[in-house]
């Protein structure tokens, strides 16, 4: 095969996949409460399609079932902290979304989210959680993804630039509300 038969494609596959299973393992083996890893997503399939870039800062995307992340090519443009930060983030999406309200966000704005353990998931304060868990908004979403990461990775995730993207680099601020 030479070089001018390679497509956009398969080029960003080859940059993003090492970073992609990186993040992955972090999260697949990260111990949510004494013998309980994020198993589940170890099975997360990468898929590249330009056709999620349909905006801007419309790199990536999860599946609501938190089983599949679809990237752009041009994310292999972006720095690398910002590229890690938005792996993180799809993951920190699909911690939610396969393990339904198991996370916990006080407050319903930015901030690091808590596990519920197996033990507290038939009390009522989490069947009451359970109940606000469907009913979320966008921003909720969103900020629900970026605590999971900070939870898993250590970091905060932050926005920057004039696309205001996720990044590692600490060059901004939390996710505003009502970005899209």
């Amino acid at each position: 095969m030479n070089a001018a038969s390679i497509s956009r494609e398969e080029i960003a596959a080859s940059v993003v996949m090492p970073h992609f299973c990186a993040v992955q393992d972090a999260f697949a083996e990260f111990e949510v409460e004494p013998g309980v890893k994020l198993v589940k997503l170890a099975k997360v399939k990468f898929v590249i399609d330009p056709k999620i870039h349909d905006k801007p800062r419309h790199f990536a995307a999860t599946f609501e079932d938190g089983r599949s992340m679809v990237f752009a090519p041009e994310i292999v443009d972006l720095p690398f902290e910002t590229l890690v930060a938005i792996l993180a983030h799809e993951f920190g999406h699909a911690a939610d979304f396969a393990y339904p309200a198991r996370w916990f966000m006080a407050g319903g704005g930015p901030s690091t989210a808590s596990w519920i353990p197996e033990r507290k998931t038939d009390s009522r304060l989490f069947r009451q959680w359970d109940k606000t868990w469907t009913g979320r908004n966008r921003d909720q979403v969103e900020w629900a993804a970026d605590g999971i990461a900070q939870a898993v990775t250590g970091q905060t995730l932050t926005y920057c630039g004039d696309c205001m993207l996720q990044s590692f680099s600490g060059c901004g601020v939390e996710r505003p509300k009502g970005l899209r």
